[in-house]
């Protein structure tokens, strides 16, 4: 008995469709810029669907399973990578590339070669504007979370040092794989000796400014997104490494400490003077800076980088004055949700421009450190009062975007 034809308008099967290349090619780009799953399936399949193609997507933090076709004509990819970091001037590109391929202007086949020149293209900042951007966000985190002109200095030398460690570290695979506890251990370490000389000094606010490069306290918010809308391979995974090098980090903790305690004596864990009153607002514009290099942002998205900390930074300070950190990340989240899913219909760029660096500024990454490095040192019932604020605040920052979703809905954007 015969198949019955298919029509001539139904997706047509991965051998006979030009599209298909470009398709996966696409999805392996923006994997290895870091997009998370729930973004990279959705952008993925409106694409799918406006090239005419019948396609399901699958992705994870490392992989990405492409099914193309439908029944027996169905083949199925898989595109393996290691974790991507985010590139805010690549996703900027692609998702251009995609308004281009929707609307026409653009045939398949230059299509396939651009995504390959952004996808193999490299950093737009090389190694001494990434150092800056190191430096520029310690010093400008500082102030951010309690610090005052005395921990914005050592913030800015430590954070040099953090720099110099995790880019060199970073050339080699086996030596990156030190990176977050090495780099914790030396920078505690340089700390506390600089503390033990300069009492006045408060070390906490300092040493977590220096590494919060370092901290996934926005791969913990993202789990708990991917979580909240049903992606749970990727959700747990993200947030199973997220706890890993969050332990690392707390470990090179407490080891740099001891080893500086052991050297120099007990260093006092005092609380930093109150900061002068434009201290905070350099911080935002540090921090804003050292967000835009280190996440490869065009120079001209600058100002919607600033804007978007302005936001969080706000919403931050308004939970301290409620004496509810948790509502403040809602607050904070929400009104970054907004603005970002405004930019996006506005301007029909990609609202990770703003929605990024606006989280960075709101996650939970200090305090869920704080947590771990408490409980390795003891202090169970502090230790997991702070790592349960920690989720908590995850939590809110996730409810806080998928409300600004649906108050907002954003055109389609990665």
């Amino acid at each position: 008995m015969s198949e019955h034809p298919a029509p001539p308008d139904a997706p047509q099967p991965y051998e006979s469709n030009r599209y298909a290349a470009l398709v996966l090619n696409l999805g392996r780009a923006l994997l290895h810029v870091g997009s998370p799953a729930h973004r990279l399936e959705e952008a993925m399949q409106i694409m799918a669907s406006r090239l005419g193609l019948q396609a399901e997507f699958f992705s994870t933090p490392t992989a990405l399973i492409v099914s193309l076709g439908d029944g027996e004509k169905q083949r199925t990819f898989l595109a393996r990578s290691e974790p991507g970091s985010t590139d805010l001037a690549k996703i900027a590109d692609l998702t251009e590339l995609m308004e281009q391929l929707a609307s026409g202007s653009i045939d398949p086949e230059p299509a396939d070669e651009r995504v390959r020149e952004i996808d193999q293209a490299p950093p737009i900042y090389g190694y001494w504007l990434q150092l800056l951007g190191f430096v520029a966000l310690s010093g400008g985190i500082a102030p951010l979370i309690g610090g005052g002109w005395r921990e914005m200095l050592l913030a800015l030398a430590l954070g040099t040092v953090t720099g110099l460690m995790v880019m060199w570290l970073r050339r080699h695979v086996e030596r990156s794989r030190l990176a977050s506890p090495l780099t914790a251990t030396v920078i505690t370490f340089l700390g506390v000796l600089w503390c033990s000389i300069d009492p006045q000094t408060a070390l906490v606010p300092a040493v977590i400014a220096s590494i919060i490069a370092l901290v996934p306290g926005m791969d913990l918010t993202t789990a708990s997104r991917e979580l909240a809308t049903g992606h749970l391979v990727s959700g747990s995974s993200r947030l199973a490494f997220a706890l890993t090098v969050f332990a690392l980090l707390a470990l090179g903790l407490v080891m740099g400490g001891m080893a500086g305690t052991w050297l120099v004596g007990p260093v006092d864990l005092i609380t930093a003077s109150p900061a002068p009153a434009w201290l905070p607002a350099m911080g935002v514009l540090l921090a804003a800076l050292g967000l835009m290099l280190l996440n490869q942002a065009h120079l001209r998205d600058w100002i919607w980088i600033l804007l978007a900390c302005l936001i969080a930074y706000v919403g931050a300070r308004l939970g301290i004055r409620l004496e509810a950190p948790v509502i403040g990340a809602f607050i904070g989240a929400l009104a970054v949700g907004l603005a970002g899913n405004l930019f996006v219909s506005r301007t029909g760029r990609p609202g990770s421009i703003m929605h990024l660096p606006g989280l960075i500024l709101l996650v939970p990454g200090s305090i869920g450190l704080r947590g771990l490095a408490t409980l390795l040192a003891d202090d169970v019932v502090s230790g997991i009062e702070t790592a349960m604020m920690a989720g908590m605040i995850a939590v809110a920052l996730t409810t806080g975007m998928i409300l600004a979703s649906v108050l907002l809905p954003p055109r389609t954007s990665l």
